[in-house]
């Protein structure tokens, strides 16, 4: 025990709050470790019982000491020993590796050989961050760029009703929330779909989540007749063919764009959900150092994407251990049992986004899906969640089913003032106008819509700025820093007017700009304020940004949310945005 835990510093690691109010983890050193001693004899029945209690119990990380070791006896005269991990330290492959490590320390010490031979090498996390950190991790990085860059210049926004903004929700009243705005989750458990989807991943060798997410696909494709709109964000660490794969707990951030077919294909479906997943993992940077800046455009996508936190394959729930106490008796196909959905309300969930979850539960597929009510327009959740368990109960092979699952659905009518350009690419032309003359330096800008000859439309932009130097190129790349405006795509087009030369010495202070300077320099780095740069460029963390918003509305400014601060526009941009309370 003492050399398992030695090795891994997650074993030896809690986390704190320190002294400046914020989480930190520490690693305690090596050394002695305590191991809980039961006095009964159990049978093996009554040690899955003792897992059972146990892995219900709550871990309180701060506290520790983590991990817990149990020993006891069992009724045929041997031992057995319990390691007691929240899973977060354990992972996605934690499990394996520390049973195989103690089985072979156990057989090396029982043949006198040192505890460690034989062993392999054990990666900590801090040498995980000094890869990163290195040339190897800066080469992973800038692949990264490279590959979410083009990403986040060609998808636009949509003007499906995916825009959700805390001031749009409705006011509480009496302890409930009424009307649209509201948040929920839908529900669906099943028992032949478990089944169903595990057959069909060993047959087609695609991940049980890849299937549901093709599924999905197909079932919003009907719901949001826009194949631009479908833009996932994957997190894991791992990925696997078999039914046991697990999703890991360290994230990777990528963006993921599924091109499911318009009929109800669900093997294609499934195939290009897992190929582009396989895609957009290789492509990214490993650990939790994908640079900022995109991690933050993607994780935004301008407020109007499907932008899913999909955790594919399965979460481990309950531990590994059960699963294969539990994978000796598998019923058919058929099963008695009616899917089960259920649909809950509530107020505090982050309303842009679409989440789905994959679990296997004991005998059970949880199907699990958040979203905001104002996506699904006239459709209710349990019209969608039905639709999706007809559409994967469907037949196994490709083509489209005999009847359509998906006859319920109602397409969701895009918003006014919104008009499609070239390329699938929406607009809304007054967005466009109003985000350009935010921009420092813009007097006045403009838009209108031209052909392109080709029966499409492209967007021109006329622009009118102080600065006589200023050109399309230039300003075209500092409308990249616009692209979370609801509305806002770049220009096919851009025509620069430039007016009188800026005075001489830097640009006059406002009292906005005052006042966000006073704030936000208690959260950045010494000496490292300039009005013309962002705030994570300037050395900002995510952890400070609640402080910074609420500094503001203290002194008496509102008009910026977290997303505002964590974007790409300037403080002095910020700043134009910032009003009176």
């Amino acid at each position: 025990m003492r050399q398992v835990t030695g090795r891994h510093e997650a074993l030896r690691t809690t986390a704190r709050v320190g002294a400046d109010g914020l989480m930190e983890q520490r690693i305690r050193p090596a050394g002695p470790v305590d191991m809980e001693h039961l006095d009964q004899v159990f049978a093996e029945d009554e040690i899955i019982e003792l897992i059972r209690r146990l892995v219900k119990e709550p871990i309180a990380m701060a506290e520790g000491p983590l991990p817990r070791w149990i020993m006891g006896r069992t009724d045929t005269g041997g031992l057995f020993l319990l390691l007691l991990l929240h899973h977060f330290v354990l992972g996605s492959r934690g499990g394996k590796a520390l049973r195989d490590e103690l089985t072979q320390i156990v057989n090396n010490l029982s043949r006198g050989l040192p505890a460690a031979s034989g062993l392999p090498e054990a990666k900590n996390p801090r040498d995980f961050l000094a890869e990163e950190s290195g040339g190897r991790g800066e080469r992973a990085r800038e692949r990264a760029r490279r590959f979410t860059r083009p990403l986040l210049r060609e998808i636009s926004s949509t003007p499906f009703p995916m825009d959700l903004c805390e001031d749009a929700l409705p006011s509480e009243s009496a302890g409930e929330i009424s009307g649209p705005g509201r948040r929920m989750l839908g529900e669906l458990y099943s028992t032949r779909l478990r089944w169903r989807l595990e057959k069909l991943s060993e047959e087609w060798r695609i991940p049980v989540s890849a299937i549901v997410l093709g599924g999905l696909c197909l079932v919003l494709r009907r719901v949001v007749p826009d194949k631009d709109a479908m833009v996932w964000q994957v997190f894991s660490d791992a990925g696997g063919t078999g039914a046991k794969s697990c999703v890991g707990y360290q994230p990777m951030i990528s963006v993921l764009r599924v091109n499911a077919p318009d009929e109800g294909d669900l093997y294609s479906a499934a195939r290009g959900a897992w190929k582009a997943t396989l895609g957009s993992l290789r492509a990214q940077a490993p650990g939790e150092t994908v640079p900022v800046e995109e991690s933050f455009r993607v994780s935004r996508e301008r407020g109007v994407k499907l932008v899913t936190p999909f955790l594919y394959n399965y979460v481990a729930h309950g531990g590994g251990v059960l699963w294969e106490q539990e994978d000796g008796a598998r019923p058919g196909d058929a099963s008695s049992k009616p899917d089960k959905i259920e649909v809950s309300y509530f107020d505090n969930f982050p309303g842009i986004f679409f989440t789905c979850y994959v679990r296997r539960l004991p005998g059970l597929l949880q199907i699990s899906l958040y979203l905001h009510e104002r996506m699904l327009g006239e459709n209710s959740p349990h019209d969608l969640l039905r639709s999706l368990a007809d559409l994967l109960h469907g037949p196994g092979t490709s083509g489209a089913v005999d009847s359509d699952p998906l006859a319920v659905l109602r397409r969701v009518e895009p918003q006014e003032d919104w008009l499609r350009l070239s390329g699938g690419r929406w607009v809304k032309p007054s967005a466009v106008g109003e985000a350009l003359a935010s921009l420092d330096g813009v007097v006045e800008a403009s838009t209108e819509i031209i052909e392109d000859g080709e029966g499409g439309k492209r967007l021109l932009a006329r622009v009118r700025t102080t600065d006589a130097s200023s050109d399309p190129g230039s300003l075209r790349e500092r409308c990249h820093g616009l692209l979370d405006t609801a509305g806002f795509v770049v220009p096919d087009l851009i025509d620069v007017t430039g007016g009188d030369l800026p005075p001489a010495g830097p640009p006059p202070s406002s009292a906005a700009l005052d006042a966000l300077r006073t704030v936000v320099t208690r959260a950045l780095p010494s000496g490292t304020w300039d009005a013309q740069r962002c705030y994570l460029a300037s050395g900002g963390e995510l952890a400070a940004v609640p402080g910074v918003l609420e500094g503001l509305k203290k002194s008496g400014w509102e008009g910026l949310s977290w997303k505002d601060i964590c974007s790409h526009r300037p403080f002095r941009e910020l700043a134009a945005s910032m009003r009176r309370i």
